[in-house]
C-alpha cells in the first residue's frame, strides 16, 4: 500500500518508466510506473531481484514495495546529486565510473540469464510491426555486429547496461539506481555502453579503463573496444527507432 502524499513531484519521465516523489511529513518516497515493458522486453521481476541484491550491500537504494501487474516500484528519496551534477574534473568522474562498473561487475546474483542475440531480434521484430522495410535494413547491418554478439556470456558478468552518469547517485556509499536493463553478460558491452552515453573523450575513456583494469585485472585498450563501441552505436540507433513508436 502506498502512503497518500502531500506532494507528488515528477522527477523524469523516460521511456521506461515515470518516476514521481512522494512527500508526506513522515516519508520520502520515489515511485517509478513502468511503461514500454512489452516493446522493450523489460523483466521487471529480475530488474527488483537485482535492486533487492545490490542494496543489500548498499550499491542500490532499497526496494519497499512492488506490484508487477499494477506496474510500480517505491524506493526511498534519496537526497544527493548525481555524479552528472557534482563539480569533479572530468578524469575523477571517469574514476568513479570505472569503481562503480567494478563494483556492479563483482556481485554474483542468482538471476536468470538472458542473450542479447534474442533482445535485438525482440528489438527487430517489433520495429518491423511498424516499419518493415527499415527492420530488414537493420537486420543485414545486424551481421557486422554478429561476433560481438555472440560472445555476450562468454564472460559472464552482472552488467548494468544503463550506467548514465545520471543513475549514480553521490551518496555515502554510492548507490546506483535504474536496473530495469540489467542483467549477466559481457563487461566490455556495458564498458562500451556507458563511455558511449556519457559521452566521454578518448583521455576520459582511457582513464575509465585503467582505472578498471586496475581494480578488476581486467586489462584492455581503447582500440581494442571498437567491435563494442560499434555494436553500442548501432545498437541505440535501433532501439532509438523503436522509441519513435512507444510514444
Amino acid at each position: 500500500m502506498i502512503p497518500a502524499p502531500k506532494t507528488v513531484t515528477r522527477l523524469t519521465s523516460g521511456q521506461s518508466n515515470q518516476t514521481l516523489r512522494l512527500k508526506s511529513d513522515d516519508s520520502d518516497l520515489v515511485l517509478k510506473r513502468w511503461q514500454n515493458d512489452g516493446l522493450f522486453q523489460v523483466d521487471r521481476g529480475l530488474e527488483v531481484a537485482v535492486q533487492k541484491t545490490l542494496a543489500e550491500s548498499g550499491a542500490a537504494p532499497d526496494v519497499l514495495g512492488w506490484n508487477e501487474v499494477e506496474g510500480w516500484l517505491l524506493q526511498p528519496y534519496l537526497e544527493a546529486p548525481s555524479l552528472n551534477q557534482v563539480t569533479l574534473s572530468p578524469a575523477i568522474k571517469a574514476t568513479v565510473l570505472a569503481e562503480v562498473l567494478a563494483k556492479i561487475h563483482s556481485f554474483k546474483p542468482s538471476i536468470p540469464h538472458w542473450r542479447l542475440n534474442d533482445k535485438v531480434e525482440h528489438y527487430l521484430q517489433q520495429l518491423s510491426n511498424y516499419q518493415p522495410s527499415l527492420a530488414n535494413s537493420f537486420r543485414e547491418e545486424k551481421s557486422q555486429h554478429q561476433q560481438a554478439i555472440d560472445q555476450w556470456l562468454e564472460y559472464p558478468v552482472l552488467c548494468h547496461n544503463d550506467l548514465s552518469m545520471n543513475h549514480i547517485l553521490m551518496t555515502a556509499p554510492i548507490k546506483v539506481i535504474d536496473w530495469e536493463y540489467a542483467g549477466v553478460g559481457h563487461p566490455l558491452f556495458d564498458i562500451a555502453n556507458t563511455i558511449v552515453m556519457n559521452k566521454l573523450d578518448d583521455a576520459m575513456a582511457e582513464r575509465l579503463l585503467t582505472d578498471y583494469a586496475r581494480l578488476t585485472r581486467y586489462d584492455v585498450e581503447l582500440a581494442d573496444m571498437a567491435e563494442w563501441l560499434d555494436l553500442v552505436d548501432w545498437l541505440n540507433n535501433l532501439w532509438q527507432h523503436l522509441l519513435s513508436y512507444s510514444k
